[in-house]
């Protein structure tokens, strides 16, 4: 993740706190742009922290503080892993929460134990319904595993597809470019496609890393939607990970009861009819280095929030 933020420009740096020879926390840094070449650091799902002690937590914030500082940074963006009960950093208010550089608060995670029958038979019924239907519509799956950016220019066709029928924002062609030329750098990730009569109608991209099979995008087309190609390829991704010897198949992303995402519903539906748990992310804290730049930021996102809503 890092290097990709890197290859597109942006300041990127992994940091390893240690105590007594023993790595007790770790983050990553990654820098944003807001106004006047000011910006703001993400630590995505970090610090990953060993122990909650207010000396390292102290410590973090002293380390963070100096690097903001040398940074032109108005504030720090703490998601800490796990869910930490602390009062050294500020809360974060919710409605700054969502943004495409943001790492969602929950997800949902299918323990990838079964076998493959009982993987279908714990399916909502109308999803195992669409994947049969999809076999029996000639829908046909495949899993790449290279030459990745052969298949990007119809991966960004489909995904500006998805993105404008879902109603979500995209990040730019180059982010999207940039993951497609890294992927055969990370071990065993893949895509899984559906196609009919040749023409690629879904493509999902899986991430794999420390037996956990990452569905990080999936980009499908308005056409043919009646074949259900989608289901196909999720299962056929989940197959392909079972097949690699992960434990879990983390679907991503969902809307929660406490932090709901406009025009994810039908996407937290179809994910949730898989079968699997969620999984819920601790709230975010802020360091504050600029309290005029940081107020202003808030009140953008609060004016924000509120035009959306109307």
């Amino acid at each position: 993740y890092g290097t990709w933020q890197t290859n597109l420009g942006r300041l990127a740096k992994r940091f390893l706190v240690y105590e007594n020879n023993k790595i007790v926390a770790s983050y990553q840094t990654v820098r944003y742009p807001l106004w006047l070449n000011f910006g703001y650091f993400y630590l995505p799902y970090g610090p990953v922290v060993q122990e909650n002690s207010a000396e390292l937590l102290n410590f973090i914030k002293k380390h963070l503080k100096l690097l903001a500082k040398q940074n032109k940074v108005v504030f720090v963006r703490l998601d800490f892993t796990p869910t930490l009960n602390q009062k050294i950093f500020s809360l974060a208010p919710k409605y700054t929460y969502h943004s495409a550089y943001f790492q969602p608060r929950y997800e949902w995670v299918l323990n990838l134990a079964p076998t493959p029958d009982k993987l279908l038979e714990n399916m909502d019924k109308d999803t195992r319904y669409s994947i049969r239907l999809a076999e029996k519509k000639e829908i046909i799956t495949e899993i790449v595993t290279n030459n990745f950016s052969k298949y990007f220019d119809r991966f960004y066709e489909l995904m500006s597809e998805t993105a404008q029928r879902n109603n979500f924002s995209l990040h730019s062609e180059k982010y999207y470019r940039n993951i497609f030329a890294n992927l055969s750098q990370i071990n065993n990730s893949y895509l899984s496609i559906a196609k009919y009569q040749e023409k690629i109608l879904a493509i999902n991209v899986i991430i794999v890393f420390k037996g956990v099979a990452n569905y990080v995008y999936a980009a499908s087309s308005n056409e043919e939607r009646n074949r259900a190609p989608a289901y196909l390829a999720q299962w056929n991704g989940i197959l392909k990970a079972k097949q690699l010897g992960c434990h879990s198949y983390n679907f991503g992303g969902i809307s929660g009861s406490d932090d709901r995402h406009d025009g994810w519903e039908g996407l937290t539906f179809f994910k949730k009819n898989f079968d699997g748990r969620e999984i819920k992310h601790s709230d975010f804290s802020d360091l504050i280095i600029n309290n005029f730049w940081y107020r202003l930021y808030c009140a953008r996102k609060l004016f924000q929030k509120i035009k959306k809503g109307v």
